[in-house]
Formats: structure tokens, C-alpha cells, sequence
């Protein structure tokens, strides 16, 4: 869609559409990158404008951390428990947990959602038939999507409201997940949801949308220039100039300030990556978002963070890989190849602008925050081509030498 079309809708409108509409051609990173397993009326592209998510009504304690909210007086109830909505494929789940824990709960109020692109995560824009702030739930959701099925589980709950809060107090321009809870009384199988904020603690601008909408083809106007082309036009400046400023180098320093910051590889693919700006394209932010990444206990030793950690996602207490190499997949494989690769490829042939150019900003920016520190391994890891039933996952040396630092 043309750009002033879309900004004759408001932010969030706008907003939904991207997540929604703009991602014709950004999902041919992997062999699974474009497996949705998901009825056609939950389909980010496929379903209705909005969807009906039930809630139950959970007798037990409402999570949170540092982070202030007044998101959530909408899920805190009056005697103590909390509201948890409930994926309709939750509820159609084979797992025998879902049925019997949710048989322990009264019904709450049904949710008006609006799927995102990664179709379990939704936007909540109802409550029981009043209209809410806008923001997001992420749900429990036990089929696949790409390689991994979306169970959202105690431990990974509370991995998220860590993450987010280790994030805000390093001063990263983020989306935070700020509540959240569960069902079940199991350490590790309770399941249930997260609340996340759709305002960022920092660097918003008037429009957000996920990074893939600024290179990915229009689902309704396939003939459409993309948002990218539009927003380099609009900002009068040289495509290899705003590329590299506004979307290179700040993805690079965000990074490696989060690593150095807090020990943990944020996952800055083209959906958690968010791009802020405004419509003349002359002001431009990149955000975060999904807490749901690694910890590097190490490292965060080596930094003088302190002891606390968090109950999943710790290298090399649950995570039996070198850091290195778990780095190398959300830089060089998340970032690189999976969201900057495109980037590079849209510019060149919109523009003519070498990609050797793009990789030469990113080397500066990354030898700039990183200093002397080893952070990567000399070459590129990534997955292994084979789908684990029990949502295992490995990594291989791919032998390539990276591009993006």
C-alpha cells in the first residue's frame, strides 16, 4: 500500500496492517521459516479483521516485574487471581494438561484480537466488549510455527519478565513485557500467557511497524513500492546514506549494547526488530521486542551483573553450547541473514547500492561497541537442517564467514 494511504489510518491500524499485510517475501530464510500450523480464522493473512480469544479466570498470582504498567489492572481481579486468555488451539490442544487445568477455572470474559505476524502473539483491543489500551498478549500455543512449537511455559514466563526488566534498566529502546501468569501448580509444565507493552520505554516515534514491513511486498497490492522505497523518497535522503544510519547501525549498536549491557543476545530478526518514524521518514528509531532470547551467565559474571538468573534459557546451565555460538545465531543468522541480508538485497536492486557498503557500516558500528571484546565466533553457526519432536534444537558450524561484522 502506498504511504499516504496508510497513514490515513491511525498508528495502531497502521500498525496491524504491516504486521499483517507486508511480509509477502520474507519468509524463505529457512526450510520452516514459512510453516504455519494455524486454522485460516487465526491467520495473520488469511483471517477476519479480529478474532474472539476466551479467558479463564485463575486463582493464583499475577506476575510482574520493575517495570510500571497500567496494563495491569486489566487482568488483575478483585479477589486476588488474574485473567489468562486462551488461544482457541490451546483449547482444541491434544494436551492433556490444557483440558484438565482449565477445568479447574470459572470462564472470564472474552478477548477482541487482532493476530500479529507470528499468529500467536495478538493484539488485545477489547475486554468483555469495552474497548482497552492497545497492547499485546502473547499466548500459549502447542502447535508449530516455523521450527518450534509455541508452548509458553512457567519457566519461559518467567525468563521474559527478567529479561525485560535486565533490558529497561540497561536503557534499551524496548517493548517490555510487563505481567503475565500461569495455570498448573508444575515448576515446569504450568502454561499460560505474557502481557506486553505496544508503547516502547523509549524512541517511539508516530508510526511503528516490525522490520520485515520496510522490505517486504504488499499481500493486497503486490505492485505496491515497498515501505522502505517510500520511506527513502519521503526522507529526500541518499538510499545508501538512510539505510545505513537508520536501519544498520542502530540494529548493530543495539545489539552489542544488550550483550554488554546485560549478557543477552537480543534476537533482532525482521519481526522482533520494530521500526519507528515519522511520516516524512526524516525521523526513524529501531526498537525491540520479545524477551523470550538467551542469558549468558559468563559473561554477566565477567560484567559485574550480579547472581540473579533467571529459571530457562541459561548458557551453559541449560543451554550445553558455547555462548559464542549462540551469539553467531542471533547476530550472524536472526539479524544478518534472516533480516539485514534483505535489506541489502532491496537497496541494491531499488537503488543500486553495493551491499559491500551496508556490510562495511555494520563492521564499524560492531568494532565501535564492541571494543576488544570477543563476543562471535570466527564463523557463522546455525541450525541444523532437522525438526525435533521434543523441541530440542543444535548447531552446526556452517564453515561461512560472516558478513555483518
Amino acid at each position: 500500500m502506498l504511504l499516504r494511504e496508510l497513514l490515513l489510518r491511525d498508528a495502531i491500524a497502521f500498525w496491524q496492517y504491516a504486521e499483517r499485510y507486508l511480509g509477502v517475501g520474507t519468509r524463505t530464510y529457512s526450510s520452516y521459516s514459512g510453516d504455519l500450523d494455524i486454522a485460516p480464522a487465526y491467520h495473520p493473512q488469511l483471517g477476519a479483521p479480529s478474532f474472539t480469544v476466551p479467558s479463564v479466570k485463575v486463582p493464583g498470582e499475577y506476575q510482574t516485574n520493575d517495570i510500571p504498567s497500567d496494563l495491569h489492572a486489566l487482568y488483575r481481579l478483585d479477589d486476588g487471581g488474574f485473567l489468562l486468555p486462551v488461544h482457541p488451539h490451546a483449547l482444541d490442544s491434544e494436551d492433556p494438561l490444557v483440558g484438565r487445568e482449565l477445568a479447574t477455572c470459572a470462564a472470564g470474559p472474552d478477548f477482541s484480537v487482532v493476530p500479529s505476524a507470528n499468529a500467536r502473539t495478538v493484539f488485545v483491543t477489547g475486554i468483555g466488549g469495552a474497548p482497552v489500551p492497545p497492547h499485546f498478549v502473547k499466548l500459549h500455543y502447542p502447535r508449530r510455527l516455523s521450527r518450534f512449537t509455541r508452548r509458553l511455559r512457567r519457566p519461559v514466563i518467567g525468563l521474559q519478565l527478567w529479561v525485560a526488566g535486565e533490558l529497561a534498566r540497561a536503557g534499551l529502546p524496548l517493548l517490555p513485557e510487563v505481567g503475565g501468569g500461569w495455570v498448573g501448580a508444575s515448576p515446569t509444565d504450568a502454561w499460560g500467557f505474557l502481557v506486553r507493552a505496544a508503547s516502547p520505554l523509549r524512541d517511539g516515534l508516530d508510526y511503528t511497524v516490525p522490520l520485515f514491513a520496510l522490505y517486504g511486498g504488499d499481500y493486497h497490492r503486490p505492485a505496491d513500492p515497498t515501505l522502505l522505497e517510500q520511506l527513502i523518497r519521503a526522507s529526500g535522503r541518499p538510499a545508501e546514506s538512510f539505510v545505513a544510519e537508520r536501519v544498520i547501525r542502530p540494529m548493530v549498536r543495539m545489539w552489542v549494547r544488550a550483550a554488554l549491557r546485560t549478557g543477552c543476545p537480543l534476537e533482532t530478526h525482521g519481526q522482533n526488530t520494530l521500526f519507528s518514524f515519522t511520516p516524512d521518514g526524516r525521523e526513524t528509531g529501531i526498537l525491540y521486542r520479545d524477551s523470550a532470547i538467551y542469558v549468558d551467565a559468563d559473561l554477566r559474571g565477567a560484567l559485574g551483573l550480579g547472581p540473579d538468573l533467571p529459571a530457562a534459557n541459561v548458557i551453559p546451565r541449560d543451554v550445553p553450547m558455547a555462548s559464542e555460538e549462540v551469539f553467531s545465531l542471533t547476530y550472524d543468522s536472526f539479524m544478518g541473514h534472516h533480516a539485514l541480508d534483505y535489506v541489502a538485497a532491496l537497496t541494491r536492486d531499488r537503488f543500486g547500492v553495493p551491499p559491500a557498503a551496508l556490510h562495511e557500516a555494520a563492521r564499524d558500528t560492531f568494532a565501535a561497541e564492541a571494543g576488544d571484546r570477543r563476543l562471535l565466533p570466527e564463523t557463522v553457526f546455525y541450525y541444523d537442517d532437522t525438526l525435533y519432536d521434543n523441541g530440542e534444537w543444535k548447531l552446526i558450524d556452517t564453515g561461512r564467514l560472516p558478513t555483518w561484522r
